[in-house]
């Protein structure tokens, strides 16, 4: 989970200096093996309605910052679509503990209260790669600060010899910048319970997943009351 448009909120119990942060884009597309920010009208008010396609919500805990040096010891992924009111329907749940491999600082376990002993006998990640692979085919991957968690997804995959084949990604975070300007906080527990929705955002990767789901379809939904005919 991340705080505001910056690294994680854990970040700053780190002594390294914070690397600094463009605002986030909505909505990402791949270009040429790139990631490469989009403006929401776009896939919003497109010729592809967004609310008939198939999205997956991505949440991952990890060992540090840096996705080169750090691993993941938590994933949680959400499929979630539209029914034919615009009602948002969950599909499935999909959470795992992963032995990183290396050893998780204290800092770290700290905020997400996960420890070296929790996960010694879970699987490395190549275990539960092509599960993960699976859940996220042909659906666009939500989450809140979306790059930090593609960054690490791809990353592990590609240690395990796999290619994450996604095409498009959506920031919860940078959706409700647009759709719910001046708020007094972009936290996503803080911002879920300031517009009053359902939320299990608690430094977990399942309750940090499910509430950028519930936040992404209502700004989502507040967008497209915007669009022009």
């Amino acid at each position: 989970m991340t705080e505001n448009n910056g690294p994680p909120l854990w970040a700053s119990l780190f002594d390294d200096a914070q690397p600094k942060h463009e605002p986030p884009s909505p909505w990402y597309r791949r270009r040429n093996g790139a990631w490469e920010g989009v403006s929401w009208p776009d896939p919003v008010c497109g010729a592809e309605p967004w609310e008939t396609r198939t999205y997956v919500a991505l949440d991952v805990e990890t060992t540090g910052l840096n996705p080169t040096n750090e691993r993941i010891v938590e994933i949680a992924l959400v499929p979630f679509a539209f029914d034919a009111e615009g009602a948002l329907i969950e599909i499935q749940r999909f959470a795992a503990l992963v032995n990183p491999g290396i050893p998780i600082p204290s800092q770290a376990s700290r905020i997400h209260g996960i420890r070296a002993e929790d996960v010694a006998n879970e699987p490395l990640f190549g275990e539960v790669a092509p599960a993960v692979l699976e859940l996220c085919k042909s659906r666009v991957i939500v989450g809140h600060n979306v790059m930090f968690d593609i960054g690490f997804l791809e990353r592990e995959l590609g240690r395990a010899g796999y290619v994450l084949e996604a095409e498009e990604c959506a920031d919860s975070f940078g959706m409700a910048k647009i759709a719910f300007p001046a708020m007094q906080s972009y936290n996503l527990g803080k911002l879920a319970f300031a517009l009053g929705l359902p939320s299990d955002a608690a430094h977990r990767a399942l309750g940090d997943a499910l509430t950028s789901m519930r936040l992404f379809a209502a700004a989502a939904r507040t967008l497209a009351s915007r669009c022009v005919e």
